[in-house]
């Protein structure tokens, strides 16, 4: 159990404050040390935004998730499908609407990016309880989506079954990459052509207003929801979509009369797609109930041994550094806040285990309340260089014949402003890079472990 693994991995002794043994007046040149107290625990995060007009996501998660250690995590889709031009007005107003046996199938097409998925894919028998769910709320592409909103939920388009690991390539959706082909992995979902929305809406006599007026489609489809069921009863995967891929969208399979031959029938389809002009986002959920974690969070002793952190809108590590005012007249010359990844901990799986966060980030609250990067972060930003300005990448080491991986992030400039009194707070936040789209989680020894504790290695020069 995880008590067990603290017993064995807390240390004895109490972190200590630089004293004044420490930094002596008599001294000039530069000093380091590593024993500055260190306080940390596992915090709730806050939410993350998940859609802005200018910045979109990637990849999109989608799933019901139990993890072992961090409890239960769900992620929902909500998106707007957009108009892909108009179809041929003669064929759609001449022909279609009077004979709907012409449409054939109505199909949704997801492309995985399975490069995002975390978990267990590789499973023959992995099943998915998948609904998708017409919006009954309209989406605004001029707002900001935050991972704590959701979306109205109104009838239900389809409900299925789909396993991930059984995807289908095909050369209907090509693409081209470098001169290369490239067929991506997409799940296909048929659509009851009776639905509805098919039948009164999309697919009638009087459905060309809605191909010509985005804003009256928008009317009639606000957007869809996609979903992973409580009653799935595989929980060890989080799937993420590639939203915007040019194979995506909802398609509408039809013929139609040759004008040369009306005895004949032309195969022609329609596709909605998700575009950079669709409002898309996710909404998270976190559930830490009955999960080991859940007596770490918000918990100072417990965190002295143990820190959690979590992607999606899940945990964070605040780590407050008390006494850091006592430091005057000195300069600092570098300081770096050293994390190291704990052992595989009781009950855990090493599949998740073996694929930790790979870039950590520091924030601090700024007045409102919110979370952002503190200034040596900004900079590496700026510079676009952020693995070699602030660091913050896993790294793997050798250290007593034992490979260990860790994290070090440079806080020379915001403990600066600390000690001058130009930061307010002593408290800083540890985060996954990439929130909105990483379900990776990390769980790091804190700052009273024995061998590997959280630590800051501060290098400095007394100000005389």
């Amino acid at each position: 159990m995880i008590m067990m693994l603290l017993l064995l991995t807390t240390s004895c002794n109490e972190p200590s404050l630089i004293g004044g043994e420490v930094i002596s007046p008599d001294r000039t040149d530069v000093e380091f040390t590593d024993t500055l107290t260190l306080r940390a625990s596992a915090v709730k995060g806050d939410s993350v935004r998940t859609y802005n007009e200018f910045d979109l996501l990637n990849t999109y998660l989608c799933g019901n998730f139990d993890d072992p250690i961090f409890g239960n995590s769900k992620s929902t889709i909500n998106t707007q499908l957009r108009l892909t031009g108009q179809p041929d007005s003669t064929v759609f107003l001449n022909h279609i609407p009077n004979n709907a046996a012409f449409l054939d199938s109505v199909i949704l097409v997801l492309e995985y990016d399975t490069a995002r998925f975390y978990g267990f894919l590789d499973n023959e028998d992995y099943d998915v309880d998948l609904t998708v769910s017409l919006l009954d709320e309209d989406m605004d592409i001029n707002s900001d989506y935050y991972s704590d909103q959701d979306f109205d939920e109104g009838e239900t388009l389809v409900s299925t079954n789909i396993n991930p690991s059984d995807f289908v390539v095909d050369s209907s959706y090509l693409l081209v990459s470098d001169s290369d082909t490239i067929y991506p992995p997409l799940v296909r979902i048929a659509i009851d052509k009776n639905h509805n929305l098919i039948q009164n809406f999309l697919f009638n006599q009087d459905s060309w207003q809605y191909y010509s007026d985005e804003a009256a489609f928008l009317q009639i489809l606000k957007g869809i929801k996609i979903k992973v069921e409580d009653s799935s009863t595989s929980k060890d995967l989080m799937m993420a979509f590639n939203l915007r891929s040019s194979a995506a969208g909802l398609y509408l399979y039809y013929r139609y009369p040759d004008t040369e031959n009306p005895q004949a029938l032309q195969s022609a389809s329609y596709r909605f797609q998700v575009n950079t002009t669709a409002a898309q986002m996710v909404f998270f959920e976190h559930d830490y109930t009955n999960s080991p974690v859940n007596s770490f969070i918000d918990n100072n002793m417990m965190g002295d041994s143990l820190v959690f952190i979590q992607g999606m809108a899940g945990l964070n590590t605040k780590i407050s550094i008390p006494y850091v005012r006592d430091l005057q007249n000195i300069i600092i010359n570098q300081a770096q806040l050293e994390l190291t990844i704990a052992s595989l901990l009781p009950n855990d799986n090493s599949v998740y285990y073996d694929d930790p966060i790979t870039q950590l980030l520091i924030s601090k609250k700024n007045e409102e309340g919110n979370l952002e990067v503190i200034s040596d972060l900004s900079l590496a930003i700026q510079l676009s260089n952020v693995i070699g300005v602030f660091g913050g990448n896993l790294s793997q080491i050798n250290s007593n014949n034992t490979t260990i991986q860790k994290y070090t992030m440079n806080i020379t400039d915001h403990l600066q402003d600390i000690i001058d009194g130009v930061e307010p707070s002593d408290e800083i936040f540890v985060t996954a890079f990439s929130k909105a789209q990483n379900v990776q989680r990390g769980i790091l020894f804190g700052p009273g472990h024995s061998t590997y504790p959280a630590k800051l290695n501060l290098t400095y020069t007394i100000n005389q």
